[in-house]
């Protein structure tokens, strides 16, 4: 990045039930890199989609206010719920010069875990124990087809690591005897779909992909030149 220009600037946003603590370390390296870095919080358990996204747009609308005269562009990179988020609001008008988007581990068509948790005796009460967007996030929702692709230049990375004691929905795909490949939570096929030519695969479980150093530097890489 050239000292001498105005920087980048870019939006972190958390996954489902997470909290900016989950993109600490991405944020931290991005700063190192000379971004302007903003690690946004929102109640991601409190509200379904919709509610979520009307609580967000005010806040794309005010970086604007800023964007004239002290940034070139704005970034963005989502982890899981935050990216689908993203693709929602970025698909909309942006009053401001956009770069890029990276999509971290985002079920772009939803996850079979969700299915499979509220099939699971004990699990019916999924909303409560996740958050309210849990219950919309089931394989092959309606809504997520009809769901629109921003027009950055976006990428995509997707964990491999199949099983990690840490994530409740690789116990629950484990006791499935699923065989699909993902990250514990999301899907190969979910996370990297077709209308994205920018992507990449790396053995890591959905939880712990925003912290990973490999993805990190795939982050950075991207928000930088493009490619992974």
């Amino acid at each position: 990045m050239d000292s001498t220009s105005s920087p980048d600037r870019v939006i972190l946003l958390h996954g489902l039930a997470r909290t900016p603590r989950s993109m600490a370390k991405l944020a931290q390296a991005l700063v190192r890199d000379g971004y302007a870095v903003e690690n946004w919080d929102y109640p991601s358990r409190h509200h379904d989609y919709a509610g979520l996204l009307a609580l967000l747009r005010p806040r794309i609308a005010a970086l604007a206010g800023a964007q004239r005269t002290h940034f070139a562009r704005t970034h963005f990179v989502g982890h899981s719920l935050g990216g689908l988020l993203l693709r929602s609001l970025l698909s909309e008008p942006l009053p401001f010069p956009a770069g890029r988007l990276v999509l971290l581990g985002v079920p772009n068509r939803g996850a079979l875990s969700v299915a499979r948790l509220q099939a699971r005796r004990g699990f019916s009460r999924l909303p409560e124990m996740f958050g309210r967007p849990a219950r919309e996030l089931y394989r092959d929702a309606p809504w997520l087809a009809d769901l629109p692709w921003p027009k950055l230049e976006t990428g995509a990375i997707a964990g491999t690591r199949r099983f990690h004691p840490l994530i409740p929905s690789a116990w629950i795909n484990l006791l499935h005897r699923a065989t699909e490949q993902g990250d514990g939570t999301v899907e190969l096929d979910s996370a990297l779909p077709p209308a994205l030519t920018h992507t990449l695969m790396l053995p890591v479980g959905h939880s712990f992909l925003p912290d990973d150093p490999h993805v990190i530097a795939a982050v950075q890489r991207f928000l930088k030149e493009g490619r992974f």
